[in-house]
């Protein structure tokens, strides 16, 4: 039923039924925002007691990090009833700790907001019920064919390409960095924007960094010319000389698609999302 809807959705979007294509070209987005601080007014943030919605070209922003984040909220992380083997939240089982929780589902964090970007409502909980899987095999291909959205491959596009995808077409995803920091960990980030005639990119984090008293979720970083190492930050300390291992970027679909930058239909028969797969999930 989800899929049905999101196509129908999709389908609305796409011809123009729903809006008008001047109206899309002129509506709110955070893909204009030029600053850090003008990206913030484009995330959808929870309330005390109630979860945000999702509204296209804005951000519903989905934290990761329970103990530090004043805008971690469980509900976003429930696949099924509290306490069970779908509640995200939950770090171990009968003393034995899970390999994934929350608070190391970067890319599921990332995932989730560049759907809602797009106006697809699904939080990370969501997709474990989706497939039934507390652990899912990334970059959620099979999540995204459910949904209606194709991925591109950074095998076929490059970052400067998926940027430009983004800043000036609005059936384009935020563009999803997996990078690997000089301590070894590794972390996902949104690009969201660009400083202009800075070479500085616009990111968004599930995991805020403290500075000045103040969480900062939005935050700015820039690359080599390669686009393979991040040479200046926000933050230094914590990013300058991470390096770029992935790049996706997710699309509305067109009605009729000949790029194959765009990964096709899932095989369904060999999937088995039943199955955990213990070492899919990255932090």
């Amino acid at each position: 039923m989800r899929r049905l809807l999101t196509l129908l959705l999709m389908l609305c979007l796409l011809t123009g039924s729903c809006l008008g294509e001047e109206a899309i070209l002129s509506a709110p987005s955070i893909r204009k925002a030029v600053t850090p601080e003008e990206a913030e007014t484009y995330l959808m943030m929870p309330s005390r007691y109630n979860l945000a919605g999702v509204e296209r070209g804005y951000l519903r922003y989905i934290g990761q990090n329970a103990e530090k984040d004043d805008m971690f909220r469980k509900g976003y992380w429930l696949g099924g009833k509290e306490g069970s083997v779908l509640d995200l939240t939950v770090k171990a089982r009968d003393g034995v700790p899970y390999a994934f929780h929350a608070g190391t589902m970067c890319s599921r964090a990332a995932y989730s907001m560049a759907m809602s970007y797009l106006g697809i409502d699904i939080t990370p909980g969501e997709m474990s019920e989706m497939m039934h899987s507390r652990n899912l095999d990334e970059p959620y291909d099979m999540i995204s064919w459910l949904l209606g959205v194709e991925r591109l491959q950074g095998s076929y596009k490059s970052f400067n390409d998926m940027v430009e995808n983004y800043l000036t077409d609005e059936r384009y995803s935020p563009v999803y960095i997996y990078l690997r920091k000089p301590s070894g960990a590794y972390h996902a980030l949104l690009v969201v924007g660009v400083i202009p005639d800075k070479g500085r990119f616009i990111v968004v984090d599930s995991n805020p960094i403290r500075s000045g008293g103040k969480l900062q979720r939005v935050y700015f970083i820039s690359f080599n010319k390669a686009r393979t190492e991040i040479i200046n930050s926000s933050f230094k300390k914590e990013w300058v000389g991470s390096e770029l291992l992935q790049i996706h970027q997710w699309r509305l679909p067109e009605i009729v698609t000949e790029d194959p930058a765009a990964t096709p239909a899932p095989d369904i028969a060999a999937l088995t999302p039943l199955t955990p797969a213990p070492t899919a999930e990255t932090p």
